[in-house]
């Protein structure tokens, strides 16, 4: 049987107006299901000093408490530096004794000239001595002060060198903490960037360390949904790894600012959007999550 061109026209036409209506009210009914990938807040222990690595204790994948030991470098050069410059602090208190002591006798020294010299200026008024008397022992006097003065001097420059001797052992006592690392966290060990016999150069990465109990879930939203969401509000997260379970993540995290779609997004008219990032923390008490899978978020 034939269809009537007319009629055959007037049919997908009313099919189209139908779907066109049919999808309008969907899309404005859908919610947003934003997605990204999963993420974990990393730390990066590093050297502080340059040294031989003695150990390097936990390898890739290890668990590790905080404060467990990491890297054990060799100190033994800092410590010989540590030890002559307390030799050096000795040699100085020992002169710094025999200064104290000197100025000591001097000002001793200089009060009894002045007493001797007052006594002499006086027979020197009664004509009992003679004026050549009372200036040489002015000029003892004289010398006598001076003396006090360059040996308070004296000691003014060896106690600037204990200083400087004692900010030097503090340095090496600090080094020779930081010859051992330690972890700052409790975490999983996901870079081993030393090896036992290396040579660690200050600011080189030796071990990257992640808390994967928790791991965090960054999204956007546009302007018209950020509504939806508050801080510590629950929400439901698919993870592509997992077709059949479903996750709960708490919102910890909503930026305060505007910011362009990011980068990676897969149109143009996408990146020029502007959205605002919103972050998730979700458990991972059993280690079944891992780093960059893709999650999306049931808004």
């Amino acid at each position: 049987m034939t269809i009537p061109m007319n009629f055959r026209n007037s049919f997908l036409l009313g099919a189209s107006l139908i779907a066109l209506i049919v999808t309008g009210c969907s899309n404005g009914n859908k919610l947003p299901n934003p997605s990204g990938t999963l993420e974990a807040t990393e730390v990066d222990v590093a050297s502080t000093i340059a040294g031989r690595i003695l150990e390097a204790r936990p390898g890739l994948g290890a668990v590790v408490n905080q404060g467990d030991t990491l890297v054990v470098m060799d100190v033994d050069l800092i410590r010989l530096q540590r030890a002559q410059t307390e030799s050096g602090l000795q040699s100085i208190a020992a002169q710094r004794s025999v200064a104290t002591e000197n100025i000591a006798s001097a000002e001793r020294n200089v009060e009894w000239l002045k007493v001797q010299l007052k006594r002499l200026q006086d027979l020197l008024a009664q004509g009992s001595a003679q004026q050549q008397q009372v200036d040489e022992l002015a000029a003892k006097k004289d010398i006598a002060v001076l003396q006090v003065e360059t040996t308070r001097r004296q000691l003014a420059v060896l106690d600037a060198e204990s200083n400087k001797l004692h900010a030097a052992m503090a340095t090496f006592d600090r080094q020779l903490q930081e010859g051992i690392l330690v972890s700052p966290i409790a975490g999983t060990v996901l870079l081993r960037g030393a090896e036992p016999g290396e040579v660690a150069s200050p600011g080189k990465v030796l071990y990257r360390l992640a808390d994967l109990r928790n791991l965090e879930l960054r999204f956007y939203l546009g302007s018209t949904d950020l509504g939806k969401v508050q801080l510590g509000k629950q929400l439901q997260v698919l993870i592509d790894a997992f077709s059949v379970k479903t996750f709960t993540g708490e919102v910890i995290w909503i930026s305060s600012e505007a910011e362009f779609t990011p980068k990676n997004a897969q149109t143009r008219d996408a990146r020029l959007q502007q959205v605002y990032a919103v972050k998730l923390r979700i458990s991972n008490s059993d280690g079944s999550l891992k780093i960059g899978m893709p999650a999306e978020v049931k808004i």
